[in-house]
């Protein structure tokens, strides 16, 4: 009797150490970041710090408590309206580190490390200082290097955020997510692949904070959305990289058919574009007619004809689906007229935000109605 009492606990013991070995089997989770790297973690990330200033809003489309998750995050360049809104849906958001990193060389790596992460997530401009990963892996904390903003021109747009998801548990939450995103994509993507003639677009940042004209590259981001959406962005074809500044005499002679700014209440007072969580409809119109009465811009076409638009800057980063059906009704308004950016951000607040944002989020010229529109034409 006393063997068989034995051996039955020696079998109680084994079953219980063969549980435990599967259930941290599958707590383990591995992705291959953007970089090439196999990251494997333990367990999901529970303490994690982002160095993108769009990554918090990209993280709470799938986390239904994301300053519960963050220890830190880069919040450069984010509006002081937009920071209150965050903070007042959720207190924990006054215990996340508020970083202001501008430059990769100015992580603030000792206050990094001092908060115990369990994930790092870099943005992949971060890979410019190699160091900074070696650093951090010494100091015993994970690393992933993913952009987790759309990049349109990838086959697998959504890459980033969907590694995310499983280095966090979001799993589930993120394939949600990219099934809502991919299905609207593919019907702007299949609609421009039909378009004969690009119409010609001036897409500026930080509009109205310089001389006309500031423009984007090829290949970037908010460049992206009026090549996918079946424009052409007179910035790409002269510009080198990110970010540049065009002569306004070659702004005149490319003529371009639509103006789109992109702004916030960071520009307020540097005169340019204000859009955001607390700026009126009217007030975010004004800012755009002061953007527009710059040196030289009232003899382009795009003001001419009443096409002149501003959106806000955070929108082009996690929740550029709604960027791109408002650029794609404002170049081809024909071509997407029965696709509404609001109600996709209507959808996005009802079933994916932690935090819902409202507010002015897209303005049209002074003198054109609200909303989108079909604009007349000129004979020009």
């Amino acid at each position: 009797m006393g063997m068989r009492r034995l051996c039955g606990a020696l079998r109680a013991v084994l079953a219980g150490l063969l549980s435990a070995l599967s259930l941290g089997a599958a707590a383990e989770v591995a992705v291959t970041d953007q970089a090439g790297r196999r990251v494997v973690l333990s367990q999901p990330a529970q303490r994690i710090v982002l160095t993108d200033t769009s990554d918090f809003i990209t993280l709470a489309l799938i986390d239904d408590r994301p300053a519960q998750r963050l220890v830190a995050w880069n919040r450069w360049r984010l509006d002081a309206d937009t920071l209150g809104a965050l903070r007042e849906a959720d207190p924990a958001f006054d215990d996340i580190l508020q970083l202001s990193v501008d430059d990769p060389n100015n992580f603030p790596l000792e206050r990094v490390i001092a908060l115990k992460p369990d994930l790092v997530v870099l943005h992949p401009r971060f890979m410019a200082v190699g160091r900074l990963i070696r650093q951090l892996e010494a100091a015993g904390i994970g690393v992933v290097v993913l952009r987790l903003t759309p990049s349109f021109r990838s086959e697998r747009p959504l890459d980033g955020l969907q590694q995310l998801g499983v280095l966090i548990g979001r799993s589930e939450q993120t394939d949600a997510y990219m099934a809502f995103f991919q299905e609207r994509l593919e019907r702007i993507r299949s609609r421009a692949a039909t378009v004969q003639r690009r119409p010609v677009v001036l897409l500026e940042p930080h509009a109205g904070s310089a001389a006309c004209c500031s423009s984007v590259g090829s290949g970037e981001s908010i460049g992206d959305l009026v090549t996918i959406a079946g424009g052409r962005h007179i910035g790409e074809e002269v510009l080198p990289g990110m970010f540049g500044q065009l002569s306004l005499e070659y702004v005149l002679d490319q003529d371009p058919e639509v103006y789109i700014g992109a702004g916030g209440a960071y520009l307020a007072e540097r005169g340019g574009l204000v859009l955001g969580v607390n700026t009126t409809p009217a007030a975010a119109q004004a800012s755009l007619g002061r953007v527009l009465q710059r040196k030289g811009m009232s003899g382009m076409r795009a003001v001419e004809d009443g096409r002149t638009h501003g959106i806000w800057f955070p929108l082009t980063g996690g929740l550029s689906i709604v960027a791109l059906e408002a650029v794609a009704k404002w170049v081809l308004p024909d071509l997407y007229a029965d696709i509404d950016p609001q109600a996709t951000m209507d959808e996005i607040n009802s079933r994916f935000l932690a935090t819902p944002l409202r507010g002015t989020f897209w303005t049209n010229g002074p003198g054109q109605p609200a909303g989108f529109v079909v604009p007349g034409r000129s004979n020009r």
